[in-house]
Parts: structure tokens; C-alpha cells; sequence
């Protein structure tokens, strides 16, 4: 199979080809997650996006590259599904509303391809680092989010809040809560609502 780019190009045209030549093979492997296949070959990759073997290896070193690369895409796409624009600021109530809705229109955006981080974490260093950097962030998303009620509680209290409700909103819980328990999304959101209001107010 031979690719576009591999036809002789001005530089910036290989450069362009070059760029949706590795669109094209993450995007494969986004849809491959999509589908539940969680370990992806760079085979499978090639086959699906059109391109040679030969080229996905000019890209991607091994498996574990291409899958990190994915993974990495996957949640930048992600942030504006997390974004919560006055994180924080507002009565009570509406924090937890807003808060929850944001993890439940994230867990629609990146489930699948968080599920293929989780199971890709514990055989790649790369991407097990880059799930603890992205649950580290959730958490830290939480505490800014009840600053106002964590802070109201003496230390160790505070702390085990913080832990509770990281643990209640991770997406792992979330996803737990939909695919498991088989929660609709109004059922999941009315579950974490009254969760953190118990756990808060």
C-alpha cells in the first residue's frame, strides 16, 4: 500500500500529509475504543486508517506510543466537556448540579477511552502515569468546586470528605454506576446529587 505521503511533496505539504496521516491513525484507534477493543494492534491501527504498516511504524514506535498518543488526544478533547466555567462561585446546590452534570457529559465524551486507559495502565508506564495525573486533576476539580464546604471542617474532616468525594465522582464510579449497575443517566445523576449532599451539606 503506498500513502499519499509518500508521494515527493514541497516540505510543507509533507508536513500537512505527515499531520493528517497521524490524525487519520488515532482517529482509528479512538473508534477501536469506541468499539470496546481496548488493546489495539498497530496492525489493526493501519488497517483501519488506510495507511501502511510501514508508515504507522514511521509514526508510532510500538504499540504502547501509539495507544499513549491516542490516550492523550482522547482527553484533550475531553476538557471542554470538563470545564466548569465558575468553578467554586454559586449557592450550594447549584455547584452540585453543575458539578455533575459535568462528570456525566464527561463520562459520555471520554468513557470509552478512559476505560482503555484503565486497562492499558497497568502493562504501560506512560499512560499509567497519565491516568494519575487525570484523577489527580478530578480531585483537584472537586476541591475547588466545595472549597467553601470543605473548608468549613476541621482538618480531618476535611480530609476524609475530600476522599469521599473523590471517590464518589471519579469517572471510574461513574461509569460503575452506568455500565454495572445499568443506571440511567437521570438515575446516576439523582445517585450522585443526593451523595453529595449527604456527604456536604
Amino acid at each position: 500500500m503506498t500513502d499519499l505521503e509518500d508521494i515527493t511533496t514541497p516540505s510543507d505539504g509533507r508536513v500537512a500529509r505527515r499531520e493528517r496521516n497521524i490524525e487519520a491513525v488515532l482517529d482509528a484507534v479512538l473508534e477501536m475504543f469506541g468499539e470496546e477493543s481496548l488493546f489495539p494492534t498497530i496492525e489493526q491501527a493501519a488497517s483501519r486508517s488506510g495507511l501502511s504498516l510501514r508508515s504507522v511504524y514511521r509514526y508510532f514506535a510500538d504499540p504502547g506510543e501509539l495507544l499513549e498518543a491516542a490516550i492523550k488526544r482522547s482527553f484533550e478533547i475531553g476538557l471542554e466537556a470538563a470545564h466548569l466555567p465558575a468553578i467554586g462561585q454559586g449557592p450550594f446546590g447549584q455547584r452540585v448540579d453543575e458539578f455533575v452534570a459535568m462528570r456525566m457529559r464527561l463520562i459520555e465524551v471520554v468513557g470509552p477511552i478512559y476505560r482503555a486507559t484503565v486497562a492499558n495502565a497497568a502493562r504501560l508506564p506512560a499512560i499509567r502515569d497519565e491516568l494519575a495525573r487525570t484523577r489527580n486533576l478530578f480531585r483537584e476539580q472537586f476541591e475547588l468546586q466545595f472549597a467553601p464546604e470543605l473548608s468549613a471542617r476541621r482538618t480531618s474532616e476535611r480530609a476524609a470528605a475530600l476522599s469521599a468525594g473523590d471517590l464518589l465522582t471519579q469517572l471510574d464510579s461513574v461509569d460503575y454506576l452506568r455500565r454495572q449497575r445499568q443506571l440511567s443517566v437521570v438515575e446516576t445523576e439523582s445517585v450522585l446529587r443526593s451523595a453529595l449532599h449527604s456527604l456536604l451539606d
